[in-house]
């Protein structure tokens, strides 16, 4: 599959939908964009600035990834995640947090990054970066803070913008170091239904992403590498019918994705 029929492909597939999708994709060949500067809910993906941000302050020494942390029954919060549900389940290292974030995109584990890492801090880390219409400005189940208009946003090039920044080595706001511990923990996501659906174990594709979903929301932003070739992709869905249907379109939109990256590995190999 070459680049203008992988476009071809994914047009399809988000064509018959009454939803509404932006897509970003970008490889050595070319780029995708559909509706990619388009404001939308975040959801789950706001987790991969406060990821940035923590990574960023363990570095600078502001954040001691094996200190403890004891949360308080009133800071546990529903939706994804685990700790809210485990029983005499209150202390946790930093690192721990930040890995349960974003391998099961803990809310719980978020909020209290969250409220240690400082919101200001985690916008301005955005804002270095390059997400120009990214913002975070509530923590995760809050409610309250959604009624009084709080939401936080972002697109897909923002989403592209970061996992580049968390992946490319010219980058030089964030160490090798942080950039390799950050690609290890986003391998280990547990939420594979959408862009990993068809990803198979014997495939020699590799992903780092990240999920994120709210009611009528779908979203994922992804790494895929396949030996010498990577690409990235982000799409996010709104305005959903059910969310089952997003999570197919998206399941659709990556089992594409993957034949891209590996028929275009085989032709970076032949041409040698």
């Amino acid at each position: 599959m070459n680049l203008d029929q992988l476009k071809t492909s994914i047009r399809e597939e988000i064509h018959e939908t009454q939803a509404q999708y932006s897509v970003l994709l970008t490889s050595g060949d070319g780029s995708l964009a559909i509706n990619e500067h388009q404001l939308r809910p975040a959801a789950s993906l706001a987790k991969i600035p406060i990821f940035i941000e923590a990574c960023q302050q363990i570095e600078s020494g502001r954040l001691h990834p094996d200190k403890l942390v004891y949360i308080e029954e009133e800071q546990f919060v529903g939706g994804s995640g685990i700790i809210s549900y485990l029983t005499n389940s209150h202390i946790y290292s930093y690192m721990n947090l930040i890995e349960l974030m974003i391998i099961v995109s803990d809310n719980t584990a978020a909020n209290v990054l969250l409220e240690s890492l400082g919101m200001e801090a985690v916008n301005q880390t955005i804002e270095q970066l390059g997400a120009k219409n990214t913002v975070v400005q509530r923590k995760f189940m809050d409610t309250k803070a959604q009624q009084e208009g709080l939401e936080n946003y972002t697109t897909a090039l923002d989403m592209v913008t970061l996992l580049k920044a968390i992946s490319e080595e010219d980058n030089h706001y964030i160490s090798s170091k942080s950039r390799k511990f950050m690609r290890s923990i986003l391998a280990k996501q547990q939420f594979t239904n959408k862009l990993a659906n068809f990803l198979h174990p014997s495939m020699p594709v590799t992903i780092f992403h990240k999920t994120g979903e709210l009611c009528g929301i779908e979203h994922d932003a992804a790494i895929l590498e396949c030996k010498e070739e990577r690409v990235y992709i982000t799409v996010l869905s709104d305005h959903l019918p059910s969310n089952a249907e997003g999570q197919h379109t998206i399941a659709q939109i990556g089992k594409h994705a993957i034949d891209y990256v590996i028929t275009r590995s085989k032709s970076t190999l032949s041409n040698f």
